[in-house]
């Protein structure tokens, strides 16, 4: 829902929604994968918070503030013993549309693997975050930008 407010010419745009689908189609089966292992995300276990575009004075901007969580897989290639994978969460308990990319925490929660998720994983996974905000932008700045006297 696009809210409009004349007299003080703003509009907003809740894109909570459309955020958990972004994700969805986007970061699920994000890889990496060496010679020693290969790690999956595999599922979006949690997208909450607050998400919005908005027009200010007639500039389209947005403003996001949640807490995004997924399950990833571990396959130990080294261990040819082993076909069971391991399981992973990690967390991003504040994605903030003003942080910079190296401010980003991620929580890497019940793994044996976590070095080297943290190593290698987490900078792939940076990366696809880090287009979110001009992806939401262009989905929705349209949706949100009116006429101004």
């Amino acid at each position: 829902m696009v809210v409009h407010n004349p007299n003080n010419h703003w509009i907003d745009k809740n894109c909570l929604p459309w955020s958990k689908d972004y994700f969805n189609q986007t970061v699920i089966n994000t890889t990496y994968e060496n010679e020693e292992l290969k790690i999956v995300i595999t599922s979006v276990d949690s997208v909450s918070g607050d998400c919005d575009v908005t027009q200010r004075k007639g500039k389209v901007l947005c403003i996001y503030d949640m807490r995004l969580q997924f399950s990833i897989t571990i396959e130990d290639k080294k261990n040819d013993d082993s076909e069971e994978k391991l399981t992973a969460t990690i967390v991003v308990p504040e994605f903030v549309h003003d942080q910079d990319e190296d401010d980003y925490v991620f929580e890497i929660e019940s793994s044996d693997k976590k070095a080297e998720i943290r190593k290698y994983f987490v900078p792939v996974l940076r990366t696809k975050l880090m287009k979110f905000q001009p992806d939401l932008l262009d989905a929705h700045a349209k949706d949100v930008q009116h006429a101004t006297d």
